[in-house]
This record gives C-alpha cells, structure tokens and sequence, in this order.
C-alpha cells in the first residue's frame, strides 16, 4: 500500500512537469525537452537496480535507527523526496506556468512585440487562440496506448519466452535486460538531438516502423517453436529502441495538438489511457500465448498489425 501511494504521487509529479514542460518551452524545442525530461527517467530505471544492490548491502544503526537490506531502499527514497521536496519549494515558484493558456498568453516580452505589431499594422487585430486539434489528438492517444501495450507485452513475456525457448538462467535474463535498460537510455539521449534535425512526424512514423519490425521478427513460424536467438534478441531490441522514440514524440506532439486548454488534465487524461495497457497487457498476453502453447505468433502477430494499421 506504501509502495502504490508512493508510486501515485510520484506519477502525479511527473505528469505535472510534463504540463508545466508542455505549456513553458517553445514548440519547436517540445519534443527535445521531453526527451531530456525522459531520458532521466530511463537513467532511473537503469541506475535503481544497481542502487539497490548497493543499498541492500547495508547493515548499521545510525541515531539509534537500524538500517538495513529490508528498510535501506525505503530510508534512501524518503531522503530523495525530501530532497526533491525542498527544491520544488525553494526554487520552483511555478510563474512560467501557463497552463490552460496558449505560450504567449502571459510572456510580457511576446505581449510587448505583439502590441508593437498590433500598432504598426492593425491596431484591432488579436492574438488568435491556437485550435484544439481533434484528430491530433485522438492519434496521440491511439498510438501512445500501442506502444505501451507493446511495451508491457514484451516486459511481461520475454523472461518466460528466454526461460522456456532457450533455458536461460537468472543471470542471463539480468543480462539481457540491463543490455536493454543501457540501449532505451541512448535512444532517449538519441531523441534529444534527432529532434533538432528530423520533423517530428517523421520520427513517429520511425518509431511505428521499428515497432513494427521488432514484432515481425519475435514471430515464430506457426506449429512450431522456431525462433532463432539472434530474431529474439534483435527483435526484442528494436521493440525497445521503438517505444522512447515513439512515447517522447507522442509527448512532444500533445503539448502542441491541445490548443489553449488545461496542459495538466489532458496530459493526465494521456497517461491514465497508457496505464489501461499495463494493466490488460500482461494478462491477455499471457492469455494469448498459453492458448497456441507458448508460440509467440498470435502474440506478436496481433502487436504487428497494431503497428501497421497506424
């Protein structure tokens, strides 16, 4: 319970800074900006584990209070909280926000140029509220639930997949995903500096692209359990390098499909939809693939005709 409160209030967190990020950065940079936001996230997932191993090496007492494997990750999330807390308040006092406002809704420097416009040519004319794009919207959301449920596909099925196809071990399995953990990091870091060069739909149409490839590859032939290791891993690999790209330029497309509507509440109408294929994934996965006896292609095959239908 402790755990589910401390993950929703950090959600909450996240989801804010997206729509602070949304509404505070030009639209040109959006999309590089929230893959720098990101792509700490990514580090997290990567660095934690390792964090973790350290923390749970921990055996001390300090003021009276014992430390130890079992309360040492607890002790070191409550510093990094309190520490997150006093930064929020001490240096975050959130007057760039404009939230529910278009980006120049509030910049005195932007009013300053549009009333020297206004008066040089039309001195009635106004700024022009920015339309709320429907269909951009409604693909964002289509295609950020693909590449979620992809994603917790492939995080729920590949440790029996590797286990059942190839008798990989716990340390094999380790492997592999700390391999992928440092491959998601450096697409992330990647996006951040395509984004100055490649269009934003150009990048999303490479991540369906990839995603869909990846699928392709981890789709063993019908009655049969052939897939060879290198499809697995390659297969797998792309998936992965798919789903930052496709999750970041999604993000970076939102902030600027919405129009001058409330950044916080769509951007928390986008992760609650992204949170419906976490929670269904695994299960109809698992479903799926106990149904054909653990043959990937109905699986994957259903995620590849996602991706091409986009």
């Amino acid at each position: 319970m402790l755990f589910s409160n401390y993950a929703h209030i950090l959600c909450i967190y996240y989801q804010y800074t997206l729509a602070y990020l949304s509404v505070s950065v030009h639209p040109s940079k959006r999309t590089e900006y929230t893959a720098t936001l990101s792509t700490c996230g990514v580090m997290g997932f990567v660095i934690g584990p390792a964090i973790g191993a350290v923390l749970s090496l921990i055996n001390t007492t300090i003021l009276g209070l014992s430390i130890n494997s079992d309360n040492s990750a607890g002790v070191f999330m409550l510093i990094a909280t309190s520490v997150m807390f006093w930064q929020t308040l001490l240096f975050f006092d959130g007057k760039d926000d404009k939230t529910g406002l278009s980006i120049a809704g509030d910049n005195e420097d932007v009013k300053q140029q549009n009333k020297e416009c206004n008066d040089t040519d039309d001195k009635s004319k106004k700024h022009e509220p920015i339309p709320f794009n429907h269909m951009g919207v409604s693909l964002c959301m289509i295609i950020f639930y693909m590449h979620y449920y992809s994603f917790a596909v492939q995080e729920t099925v590949i440790v029996p997949m590797a286990m059942l196809l190839y008798s990989w071990d716990a340390l094999e399995i380790n492997l592999l995903f700390l391999g992928v953990g440092m491959l998601s990091l450096v697409t992330a870091l990647s996006v951040r500096y395509l984004t100055r060069y490649v269009e934003d739909r150009t990048m999303l149409i490479i991540s369906i692209f990839t995603g869909f490839l990846g699928s392709v590859l981890l789709i063993d032939l019908p009655f049969t359990r052939t897939l060879p290791m290198w499809r697995f891993l390659v297969g797998f690999s792309l998936i992965t390098v798919a789903f930052p790209i496709g999750r970041n330029v999604v993000l970076g497309i939102f902030g600027s499909v919405l129009g001058e509507v409330n950044q916080g509440r769509w951007m928390g109408i986008l992760f609650a939809i992204s949170a419906f294929p976490r929670v269904i994934g695994p299960f109809v996965s698992l479903e799926l693939l106990k149904s054909v006896d653990w043959q990937s292609w109905l699986e994957f095959g259903i995620i590849a005709s996602l991706f091409l239908g986009k």
